[in-house]
């Protein structure tokens, strides 16, 4: 039996591993092209790449977010326009922005660059952790970790165990990314434990626990579960259609999403309904006090 949960703790440590590097390749391509402040511009990026690569934007329908070829002697980037309609600040909506970032990532990881030049075949990708693929994963979280490094984001998420909805928002605004892109990130990069997780038709679809919950054995997300957190379940409720934005507060018990009974950690959690996706996002933080003071510690 020992062996077994070993083995399975060895299983998630190498996935989380595999990610967490990509992550920190795409922090240090922000490094190297010495953003020292946010928001990090991937366009910029492109272009001081343009020997190597090209790049074109249109609307693609639903066909793909974004999609990279090695087409002799330089790689083709598309991006699809289609998601500017929906409501956005600047030039670009923030869903563009990621899947750029998703791209390059394509592009920067070595191993993915040298499929691309082999195959000289089209990846198309639908970005921002909806697709289950490794290769993707490890795209979107160099995508994370290229348009909010460490060094940049990880000074606002770990000044204070619990966020507020204003100052995440504060956060999101100066670092220009997608609401989607912020929350997962905000999990990777965050010493307290908390965990972000995405519901559709009431149901969780996956997630993340930050270090400070995986450590301590939290890390299997209760996926295809129906949400059981009262506070969750009114949100849901309000508006089941999603047919708007909306965005809410309550609390709960981190068993409420994530496999994990050594003991019980009462939650903050913020909630966001995303229409054109279909999911609410749900931002969980346990207080990382509750820890010290469990069982489980001593």
């Amino acid at each position: 039996m020992k062996g077994k949960i070993l083995g399975k703790d060895r299983s998630w440590k190498l996935h989380y591993a595999a990610l967490n590097h990509a992550a920190i390749q795409g922090e240090e391509i922000a490094s190297i092209f010495e953003f020292v402040k946010p928001p990090v511009d991937p366009f910029a990026i492109m272009d001081a790449e343009r020997e190597l690569i090209c790049y074109d934007g249109d609307d693609f329908g639903d066909c793909f977010d974004g999609r990279i070829r090695f087409v002799g002697p330089r790689f083709l980037i598309c991006f699809n326009t289609r998601f500017n309609a929906w409501p956005h600040k600047g030039q670009n909506h923030t869903k563009i922005l990621f899947a750029i970032a998703h791209e390059l990532g394509h592009f920067f990881l070595p191993k993915h660059r040298d499929y691309l030049v082999r195959s000289r075949q089209s990846h198309g990708s639908f970005s921002e952790f909806t697709s289950d693929p490794l290769v993707e994963q490890q795209a979107d979280f160099f995508a994370s970790g290229l348009l909010m490094p460490k060094y940049l984001l990880g000074p606002e998420v770990n000044s204070s165990n619990f966020v507020t909805l204003d100052r995440f928002h504060r956060v999101r605004n100066s670092f220009e990314v997608s609401l989607t892109g912020l929350l997962v990130r905000w999990t990777q990069l965050s010493d307290f434990p908390c965990a972000t997780i995405a519901i559709k038709n009431g149901k969780i679809q996956f997630g993340w626990t930050s270090a400070a919950l995986r450590t301590r054995g939290a890390f299997r997300i209760r996926r295809g579960d129906s949400v059981s957190c009262r506070a969750a379940k009114d949100f849901l409720e309000a508006d089941p259609s999603l047919t708007r934005y909306r965005e809410g507060s309550g609390s709960g018990s981190i068993r409420n999403w994530i496999d994990f009974d050594d003991y019980r950690l009462q939650t903050e959690e913020h909630y966001f309904a995303i229409p054109h996706s279909g999911t609410v996002w749900i931002l969980v933080v346990a207080d990382e006090n509750d820890f010290q003071d469990s069982e489980f510690e001593d």
